[in-house]
């Protein structure tokens, strides 16, 4: 039932109301959410009645049929970031997890669908979106989406969206070619090796690195109740990590529960583990290796060392500027050089080294800490299939020699 001119009587059977408002000059609607805040829907200017009264039935019809999705104005990037948050809030990721997630939202913050209200945005503007994705690498494109499938799984989750808009979304590839897992050469290796000899205080910490293929983090987390010389096993049970502002922050566990595992110490690099021991600084922690000033080694600290010395041994040395101020204020620009290398290189020689060797991948997931074997294939697959060719050649020289 309508009134012209005022409400007087609501539709029977939850089925709101609706009326003529003088005052207004157009058609009013009101009804009650399932909240119980009373809702009011007014005619849009061009709208015909008819229409109107189409887009009120459907809102009956949703809150008859338990469809109905109340208003929000929370947009996408405000959802990513409270979802951050309260992973962090109830332990469900680290610190160091956190800052990272941190970085990547900042391309969402940067985007046009920031703004774009949760219940408003569409697959289109979400397509377009990723679709500039390209220009990263791909692995940036899946942190993404995953972060964006778990915007709207929560939407769907609180009830603000009735259906997921990424089901229609299509990943795209990334322009640039994925990186290659880099490895010293035998060659490499020796010339390095040669050039950390020369070091003091970091001498231990890469030869540690390159003969147990140990990630960054556990070598700088390693304490001495770790290391068991009579059994002559490390216990590898933490790493370090990063806090909500990026700085170095001993952990409480491994990157993942996989990496939790026991290796061998061997005589590779059995002297500088003891050295290591025997030159450890007095620290809270009882940490291996510590600052001269008692403070964490950042994993980035230890990266600019290795590329100073891979620059000595002119290994993969390019030359950059930088760029610095002088007395006077004037910016002057310097020649110096960096290597292309990373500290990361010395895990990835040890498990080259590994393979060539003919160590299994079943061995060298439980060395290197993978959470399953598949992860192994995947990161040196180029790496195992030149091991098995290499191989079938010897078995090809090996029946030629007796034909």
């Amino acid at each position: 039932m309508e009134r012209r001119n005022q409400k007087t009587k609501e539709r029977g059977n939850g089925e709101g109301t609706i009326y003529f408002s003088n005052a207004l000059n157009c058609y009013v609607a009101q009804y009650v959410e399932p909240n119980g805040k009373r809702k009011t829907l007014k005619q849009k200017k061009n709208e015909k009645v008819g229409d109107f009264k189409k887009r009120f039935n459907n809102i009956i019809s949703s809150l008859n049929n338990d469809t109905y999705i109340e208003g929000n104005n929370i947009t996408v990037y405000q959802l990513a970031v409270e979802i951050n948050d309260n992973k962090l809030k109830r332990n469900k990721i680290t610190p160091s997890t956190y800052y990272r997630n941190l970085q990547t939202l900042k391309i969402i913050e940067n985007s046009k669908i920031k703004d774009i209200k949760i219940q408003k945005v569409t697959s289109n503007q979400i397509q377009d979106f990723v679709d500039l994705l390209s220009r990263y690498a791909n692995s940036s494109i899946e942190k993404i989406s995953i972060i964006l499938n778990g915007i709207f799984k929560e939407a769907l989750k609180r009830d603000y969206i009735l259906k997921n808009p990424m089901i229609n979304v299509d990943k795209p590839k990334s322009e640039k070619p994925d990186k290659k897992i880099e490895a010293f050469s035998i060659d490499e290796q020796k010339l390095f090796m040669q050039f950390v000899n020369k070091e003091t205080d970091y001498k231990d910490i890469f030869t540690i690195a390159l003969y147990t293929g140990m990630r960054m983090g556990e070598i700088l987390a390693l304490k001495k109740e770790d290391i068991d010389f009579g059994k002559k096993v490390i216990n590898i049970g933490r790493t370090l990590t990063r806090d909500i502002t990026d700085r170095a922050l001993l952990g409480d566990t491994t990157k993942t529960y996989n990496s939790i595992r026991t290796i061998p110490i061997t005589p590779l690099f059995e002297k500088s583990l003891k050295n290591a021991v025997s030159n450890m600084r007095l620290n809270i922690n009882n940490l291996l290796f510590i600052q001269p000033n008692g403070k964490l080694y950042p994993v980035s600290d230890l990266n600019g060392r290795f590329k100073r010395i891979c620059v000595n041994a002119n290994l993969s040395v390019v030359p950059y500027i930088i760029k610095r101020k002088n007395k006077k204020g004037e910016i002057k620009e310097i020649n110096s050089k960096t290597s292309t290398y990373n500290q990361h290189m010395l895990r990835h020689t040890y498990a080259t080294r590994c393979i060539e060797a003919g160590v299994s991948a079943e061995v060298l997931q439980k060395l290197l800490g993978h959470k399953d074997i598949q992860t192994t294939i995947n990161t040196y697959t180029t790496i195992f299939d030149k091991f098995k060719k290499e191989q079938v050649d010897k078995y090809v020289e090996y029946i030629n020699n007796i034909k």
